[in-house]
């Protein structure tokens, strides 16, 4: 799978309802925020509240879900979860958290229909290019191919009843780096609408999931990163999820070339080619992984047969590649 740390999404300011005073009857939603470092990134947290202690509580509990969560999902921890299930016994069902079976079980979805685009278990490969990143040493054929042995979505066997799962190869290397941030931008958002706070957004780097608009906005303005630090326009969204993937931080250059972490299975080498990609979708485990399946797709569409709603915008360094774009980003 691709070893995603994505782009950056820039959240365009909204001038939020001032504070309401001690002489109104009833209390404005006011703005409240808050950080904390997750998963390699900055996890963002915007709300709004009439009681900013209740508010702060819930977001700081809602972040907490999303750190068990990504403690569970990373493959940097050799005692994680993850990996754990990757060493276990050949062909023995392994009783998973239920997070945790959720995101693997949707990679596997993904990946059928994405036709392999996206996969969780390409670990492999994405080892070779975090080692390649650090040496600057291209991997040989040989090492790719090794590589490629153990990968492939039809060597975990999921059990939904039971909600195991199995490993049928060995040394296999699991990476949610591509839909981890996606999914557990949705845990925070999703815990804080449950507990009444719906004007929120979640910014997980490249991933946000954003809720209904702030007091008094028709919708929060964001402007995406591309291949460089300055935003596109602002674009006005509610009510879905956004993601980004590209390489503007994760590469690296070796005689003359250039590779991103955006994994090419045609070569099992990091892309050459410079792109980033943008997907609007309902929920941010879905924007996530449909992100990096866009930039390494010939054919970015036809990896939404499925999301006919589905708005995507991939653009190319290379002029002479014209855009993809449909819905909000069509012309």
């Amino acid at each position: 799978m691709r070893f995603l740390l994505p782009l950056l999404l820039l959240l365009a300011s909204c001038k939020d309802s001032e504070p309401a005073s001690d002489s109104n009857e009833e209390a404005s939603p006011i703005r409240i925020e808050a950080k904390r470092p997750l998963m390699g990134t900055l996890f963002k947290v915007i709300t709004h509240a009439t009681d900013s202690k209740e508010g702060y509580r819930a977001i700081e509990e809602a972040l907490d879900l999303a750190e068990e969560f990504g403690n569970r999902a990373t493959d940097y921890d050799p005692d994680s979860e993850l990996n754990r299930l990757t060493k276990s016994p050949l062909g023995t069902p392994v009783k998973v958290s239920k997070n945790l079976f959720e995101v693997l079980l949707l990679g596997q979805q993904l990946a059928i229909e994405t036709d392999g685009v996206f996969d969780p278990t390409y670990g492999p490969l994405t080892h070779l290019w975090r080692e390649s990143n650090r040496t600057r040493r291209v991997p040989s054929e040989e090492e790719i191919a090794a590589a490629r042995l153990r990968c492939g979505i039809d060597l975990l066997i999921f059990d939904e009843a039971q909600q195991t799962i199995t490993v049928t190869q060995e040394n296999m290397q699991l990476d949610l780096g591509g839909i981890a941030k996606g999914f557990a931008a949705d845990l925070i958002f999703d815990s804080l609408k449950e507990r009444g706070y719906p004007q929120t957004l979640v910014a997980a780097a490249g991933d946000l999931r954003i809720g209904d608009p702030p007091p008094e906005k028709e919708a929060w303005n964001i402007g995406l990163r591309t291949f460089r630090l300055t935003p596109t326009s602002s674009i006005p969204l509610k009510n879905c999820a956004v993601s980004t993937s590209g390489d503007l931080f994760q590469s690296f250059s070796t005689k003359g070339k250039t590779y991103s972490h955006l994994i090419d299975l045609r070569t099992g080498l990091g892309l050459t080619t410079r792109r980033a990609a943008s997907v609007v979708l309902p929920e941010a485990k879905l924007t996530d992984p449909f992100a990096t399946a866009a930039c390494l797709s010939d054919d970015p569409k036809a990896l939404f047969k499925d999301h006919p709603k589905a708005s995507i915008r991939v653009i190319y360094e290379d002029n002479k590649l014209p855009p993809v774009t449909t819905g909000i980003f069509a012309p």
